[in-house]
C-alpha cells in the first residue's frame, strides 16, 4: 500500500544524492514531487529517472525570488505543500582547525535579516 497518495512534496536539491533518493521513494509511495536544483541538465536527468508525478523547478534556494517562483509554481499546479524536505545547502570552505561557531551559524543566519551572527 502506498503511504503518500495525494500528498505534495517539495524537495530542495532533489536532483541528486540524498534528495534524489528521497524523491524516488516519495514517488514510489504515491506522492507528487517538486524537485529543485540549479542546473537544468541535472534536473532533466533526474526527471527522466523519476518518471511520472514530478515537476522540476530550476532555481537557487539562496535566492528569495527563486523561492517565491517555486512556491508560485507549486501553488498553481497543486495548491499547497504537504511535505517540505530542505535538502539543498551551501558550503563555506574552511579548514576544520579554523572553523568557529560563526561558520556553523552562517548556514542558518546568512539569509535571515533578523538573525544576528
Amino acid at each position: 500500500m502506498q503511504k503518500m497518495v495525494n500528498k505534495v512534496a517539495v524537495i530542495t536539491g532533489g536532483n541528486s544524492g540524498i534528495g534524489l533518493a528521497t524523491a524516488k521513494r516519495f514517488v514510489a509511495e504515491g506522492a507528487y514531487v517538486f524537485i529543485t536544483g540549479r542546473r537544468q541538465s541535472v534536473l532533466d536527468k533526474a526527471k527522466a529517472t523519476l518518471g511520472a508525478n514530478v515537476t522540476t523547478v530550476r532555481g537557487d534556494i539562496a535566492n528569495l525570488d527563486d523561492l517565491d517562483r517555486l512556491y508560485s509554481i507549486v501553488k498553481s499546479e497543486k495548491g499547497s505543500i504537504d511535505i517540505l524536505v530542505a535538502n539543498a545547502g551551501f558550503v563555506e570552505m574552511v579548514d576544520t582547525g579554523n572553523a568557529t561557531p560563526v561558520h556553523f551559524g552562517v548556514a542558518i543566519c546568512r539569509y535571515l535579516p533578523e538573525c544576528s551572527s
